[in-house]
């Protein structure tokens, strides 16, 4: 569904700039009105250095191994048997210490 309203045209300029660039380079012109040649080359994608490592670090995570399973079943082991406990202080005070590191308000070295 479409809705045409000539009292919301302005309300994106940058929309209508996109489109209007995009018909423009439809009809081979450019923004400046200038007659340009339409490239027979195929789409090109160029990814920025921080899209290329992230790439590389997804790679990484998917070819890693999910879990050290020992280590997996010996903690649930501990939790069965009722020996595994938590100390809530120092998971407090590591979650505010890593969100202080994070945040940049803290040099803490660990």
């Amino acid at each position: 569904m479409e809705i045409k309203n000539s009292l919301l045209s302005n309300v994106d300029p940058y929309r209508a700039k996109v489109d209007k660039e995009a018909a423009d380079a439809a009809a081979g012109r450019a923004s400046n009105g200038t007659q340009t040649p339409v490239p027979a080359q195929g789409d090109r994608v160029s990814l920025s250095d921080s899209a290329r490592l992230q790439a590389a670090a997804h790679a990484q995570i998917a070819n890693a191994p999910e879990a050290r399973q020992e280590m997996v079943d010996a903690i649930k082991q501990r939790v069965d048997s009722g020996q595994y406990t938590v100390d809530a202080r120092k998971v407090a005070e590591k979650l505010v210490q890593e969100e202080a590191l994070l945040a940049g308000t803290l040099n803490v070295t660990v």
